[in-house]
């Protein structure tokens, strides 16, 4: 018998399944009724549309990973080295476990010329990623070289992310992510690296 009643999250949650699954194109508001448990006219009353849906979708998984990810390279309870690891981790976690990070990249691709609500949590997305990588290099080098850098790493793990799952092989993730700790540990050693300690220091100020 179909529910009478969802809650938010968990129908931001069944619909973010039937787009991972079958892509915005090929899901049909009947679609997502039925992962809901709803009837295809009681969906209206929770959505206005199916892009207004997706555009939710997106902004909710963006705040997911600043959240549950992101959040890590600001936590400062703990050394920039060790979030770099966790903030790895946690991506490995989600890329491997659940496959939300190339969700943002499906949707971009799927869309890019079509629907341009779409592009602004996209874009988000990948902004503050590229932020939180960015903040934790500015530790040991120039805040230049740590924009570049994270915007190098973000392209690897992205496409490391499609091997891995593609070839059923989470070593082609895992050794990405090893290679971003790698790259921290070897300008940690540096003499440059006192410089960007002491930028950071200086802007915390």
């Amino acid at each position: 018998m179909p529910k009478q009643k969802i809650d938010r999250d968990d129908l931001l949650r069944s619909a973010l399944n039937v787009f991972m699954k079958k892509g915005y194109y090929h899901t049909t508001v009947a679609d997502i009724a039925e992962a809901c448990g709803l009837l295809k006219g009681s969906i209206y009353h929770y959505i206005e549309s199916k892009e207004a849906l997706m555009t939710e979708v997106l902004e909710h998984l963006k705040k997911y990973y600043a959240r549950n990810v992101f959040a890590w390279a600001y936590d400062e309870d703990y050394e920039p080295e060790d979030r770099l690891q966790m903030l790895a981790s946690k991506a490995e976690e989600i890329f491997l476990d659940r496959h939300y990070g190339n969700f943002f990249v499906n949707v971009g691709m799927e869309t890019r010329n079509s629907i341009e609500s779409f592009h602004k949590p996209i874009l988000g997305f990948f902004e503050e990623w590229i932020q939180a990588l960015s903040y934790l290099y500015s530790f040991v080098t120039d805040e230049k070289e740590a924009r570049l850098t994270a915007e190098m790493v973000v392209a690897e793990v992205e496409g490391a992310a499609v091997l891995s799952q593609l070839l059923e092989d989470p070593e082609y993730l895992k050794r990405t992510n090893r290679k971003i700790v790698d790259i921290y540990k070897r300008w940690k050693q540096k003499p440059s690296a006192a410089k960007g300690r002491s930028n950071q220091a200086e802007n915390r100020r």
